[in-house]
């Protein structure tokens, strides 16, 4: 089972389990590097952890924005970054998860785009 399989059936199964999922996405626009992406997977378990929300489970998606792409969802070409929740995270865990990200992208002095929050109870948050 490739990444994006196992990916698909990770999220399967939490629909299946949880009846829903909650994601965050963002676009960074530049290059991102594996250990770039490493620093803020670190920093999001860590945080979490620390304000006790250890057990909130994530998986992250990657995918490249080429120019088609980017002309088809009116951004420019980038990554399209998800982290996905099994459930619906509580508004505190979210106001971490979005925080801890974006001080990461800080941090490393990428440029980036929060496009907002779906799913979990069906709300839709876009900035």
């Amino acid at each position: 089972m490739n990444e994006e399989e196992f990916d698909d059936f990770t999220v399967k199964a939490w629909l299946d389990e949880y009846g829903t999922v909650t994601g965050y996405t963002w676009m960074v626009y530049g290059p991102m590097t594996i250990k770039d992406d490493a620093i803020i997977n670190k920093g999001l378990t860590l945080s979490l952890m620390e304000e006790g929300y250890g057990e909130l489970r994530y998986i992250q998606i990657i995918e490249e924005v080429d120019a088609e792409k980017a002309e088809l969802y009116m951004v420019s070409r980038g990554w399209n970054i998800q982290w996905i929740f099994p459930g619906i995270v509580d508004q505190k865990a979210g106001i971490i998860i979005t925080k801890t990200v974006e001080e990461g992208l800080d941090f490393l002095k990428l440029s980036y785009q929060f496009l907002g929050t779906m799913g979990g109870n069906g709300s839709v948050r876009y900035v």
